[in-house]
C-alpha cells in the first residue's frame, strides 16, 4: 500500500483514469454493471461526486461544462480536473483532520477520502467489465477497500435508497477486486 491514504487514493485515480483512456469511441453507450447507467453515465457519476466532494473538501471549481450528453472527449477532460481538484483538496494541509458537510451529512476528511477511494474502486471494476480491461489496482489498497467494505455494509441496510445492493457470494480465491465488488452487490459472475 502506498504510503499515506492520500497517495494511496491518487493511485487509484490515475488506474481509473487509465480505464477512462481506454474506453473505445463505440463503448460509451455500453451497459455496465450498474443497470441504471451505461459507461459514459458511469463516468460522469465519477465526474459530479469528484466535484461534489472537492467542493466539500474546500476546492474552489469552475462551474460545471458537461451538458446531459458530454462528448467522449469532454468527459476525459471534465475526469481529469475533477480529479485534479479532489486530490488537491485532499493535499490540503488540514484536510483530513476538519469535518465537512458531505452529501451523507458531517464526516471527518479522511472518512470522505475513504468514500472517494472505495467509490472509485468499485466504479472501477465497473467501469473495466464494461469495456473488457482489467482494473490493475493494487491489491493492498483492495484489500483495504475490502475491509473498509464490510464496516459500511454492516451499518447501511439494503434496500432502496441504500449506497449499494445486497452483497453476493464470492470465492475466497476470487481476486480481491472482484470479492470487493461481490460484497457491494456485483454479479462478479457475469
Amino acid at each position: 500500500m502506498s504510503t499515506t491514504p492520500v497517495t494511496a487514493f491518487a493511485e487509484v485515480v490515475d488506474t481509473f483514469a487509465a480505464l477512462v483512456e481506454a474506453v473505445e469511441a463505440d463503448q460509451w453507450s455500453a451497459p455496465t454493471p450498474c443497470p441504471e447507467w451505461h459507461v459514459g453515465q458511469l463516468v460522469g457519476h465519477l465526474v459530479a461526486g469528484q466535484r461534489t466532494f472537492a467542493a466539500v473538501m474546500g476546492a474552489e471549481l469552475p462551474p460545471p461544462a458537461l451538458d446531459a450528453d458530454p462528448a467522449p472527449e469532454e468527459l476525459k477532460a471534465a475526469f481529469r480536473t475533477s480529479a485534479a481538484a479532489l486530490l488537491a483538496a485532499f493535499e490540503a494541509p488540514g484536510a483530513l483532520e476538519r469535518t465537512v458537510e458531505a452529501p451523507i451529512g458531517p464526516v471527518p476528511g479522511a472518512l470522505a477520502l475513504r468514500l472517494q477511494s472505495l467509490e472509485h474502486l468499485v466504479h472501477g471494476w465497473d467501469l473495466a467489465r464494461a469495456i473488457g480491461q482489467k482494473a490493475l489496482f493494487d491489491e493492498a489498497t483492495v484489500a483495504w477497500g475490502i475491509e473498509f467494505a464490510r464496516g459500511l455494509v454492516a451499518q447501511v441496510p439494503p434496500g432502496p435508497g441504500a449506497p449499494f445492493a445486497p452483497s453476493r457470494p464470492a470465492p475466497e480465491d476470487a481476486p480481491a477486486l472482484d470479492r470487493l465488488a461481490a460484497l457491494l452487490g456485483r454479479d462478479i459472475a457475469g
